[in-house]
């Protein structure tokens, strides 16, 4: 069985993007249940924090 190479490459883009895209929307779903729990304050504290370490 030949496979194409221009089809694996799709295919490696299809699960690349598959994966950037779940891992967004993981990211997105803990910050609203974050903000659906404690409210504004973790972020306010989150961002404060960040900054502070930073700098």
């Amino acid at each position: 069985m030949n496979v194409d190479a221009g089809q694996v490459n799709d295919q490696e883009r299809r699960a690349r993007v598959g994966l950037l895209a779940g891992a967004v929307l993981c990211l997105v779903a803990a910050g609203g249940i974050l903000w659906w729990r404690y409210g504004g304050a973790v972020f306010n504290d989150l961002v404060l924090t960040t900054l502070a370490w930073c700098f």
